[in-house]
């Protein structure tokens, strides 16, 4: 543990750091509408990259003497660990999951609904909490929120004879700017998609089929048409450590499709290198000519174990930490909580990154809310990189995800 953490913690007198928590562990449920007793929180990342967070817990802690015991997984491991967790009887208080867990969990009613006692849904934008909402029953309230959008490179757009303040806006559109911007060895791209990724798969076939005016099966001719236009763009043999965002920081890609949280990362990894308005730039989702706009999105979310003793205390804790404060500090990392009035949290939510954010709402789509969504979107990385290598043809790719989609109904 870093110093500054454990100085951190001293200060604080409380905040603990666990590997686990006890099964037997006393923990007081309020009785008197006042927080008490200790929370378990589970979440992504480590205390070194989450120090806004900790300062945050300590604030909390210090203002109404709860104890806060925070455990950080990697993201990877998460949702395995909360399985475990749960199938053994010994779920933590608080975890914050990605949205297409929910469903899963709410049908096996592992979740408590949200506690509008001690947090009121009425202050986020409409829709946002849609996803985090099983058979009408909200279990969650969104933190990183993410519509996607267009990332271009405006250097490349120069090399190529394209104009780096025009965009494109519409796939036709994505697929001319890429021809022109790939390389014949195929090393440097135009749109690279983001290979092997479940959750992204499955929402850029979401974007294609449903601007086109189908739904989500494929064996259709919006879904083969979504196959095979995917198939036609961008080169999957190309490897980065950070994947299809990293090609797109070394200029290999020349655009990208993600959310609001590239942009400070990109920051991060050399703002010298590339800055926003001169090297990149970023654009509203694309959207078929003449077709309806489609923004897929994702969310992560705070949610509470039904069988936690101190749920009163849990969603109070969650609600605290989706304040006024949270909100201006997580903008800074490009980390949306969307509550009503977000964007004027802070300097970067002014930015025209969270400008194109804020107008994708009406438009967002997160694709279907049902328990199998992870099933549902292995099956989308499945048939998108089976016809992307050649495996498949788009019509076989399609008929396999359908049988999937069969099977999860």
């Amino acid at each position: 543990m870093a110093d500054l953490t454990r100085r951190g913690l001293l200060a604080a007198g409380a905040l603990t750091l666990l590997a686990g928590c006890g099964k037997d562990e006393v923990r007081q449920q309020a009785s008197d509408g006042r927080p008490q007793g200790t929370v378990n929180v589970w979440l992504h990342g480590s205390q070194d990259t989450g120090q806004q967070f900790q300062q945050l817990v300590h604030r909390y802690i210090a203002d109404f003497q709860v104890d806060v015991r925070l455990l950080y997984l990697p993201v990877g491991q998460l949702d395995a660990k909360l399985l475990t967790a749960f199938t053994g009887g010994t779920p933590p208080d608080v975890f914050k999951i990605g949205h297409w867990s929910f469903p899963a969990h709410a049908k096996k009613q592992r979740l408590a609904p949200v506690d509008t006692k001690a947090l009121s849904l009425q202050n986020y934008e409409p829709g946002t909490t849609t996803p985090l909402t099983y058979q009408n029953v909200p279990y969650g309230v969104p933190i990183d929120f993410n519509p996607c959008m267009l990332y271009y490179r405006k250097d490349r757009f120069k090399e190529a004879g394209l104009d780096p303040d025009k965009p494109p806006a519409t796939w036709e559109e994505i697929a001319e700017y890429s021809t022109r911007l790939t390389s014949k060895d195929g090393k440097r791209v135009g749109l690279q998609w983001l290979y092997g990724d479940p959750q992204w798969a499955l929402m850029m076939l979401t974007a294609l089929t449903k601007g086109k005016g189908g739904k989500l099966t494929l064996a259709t001719e919006e879904g083969i048409n979504a196959l095979t236009y995917m198939s036609g763009i961008g080169n999957p043999k190309l490897a980065n450590p950070l994947g299809a965002l990293g090609l797109f920081y070394s200029g290999e890609a020349a655009m990208v499709v993600s959310g609001a949280f590239l942009g400070p990362a990109l920051e991060k990894l050399g703002k010298d290198k590339l800055t926003f308005g001169k090297q990149y730039g970023v654009a509203p989702m694309p959207a078929w000519d003449g077709g309806q706009p489609v923004v897929p999105a994702y969310t992560w979310g705070w949610g509470v174990a039904k069988d936690s003793p101190n749920q009163f205390t849990a969603w109070h804790l969650v609600n605290y930490l989706q304040g006024a404060p949270s909100v201006t500090a997580n903008l800074d990392n490009g980390i949306i909580i969307p509550t009503k009035g977000w964007r004027d949290a802070g300097p970067r939510g002014k930015s025209e990154i969270m400008k194109i954010a804020a107008d994708s709402l009406p438009h967002v789509d997160f694709g279907p809310i049902i328990p199998g969504t992870l099933e549902l979107a292995k099956a989308a990385a499945s048939a998108v990189d089976a016809v992307a290598h050649g495996k498949s043809t788009p019509a076989q790719a399609a008929a396999a995800f359908d049988a999937t989609v069969r099977l999860i109904q």
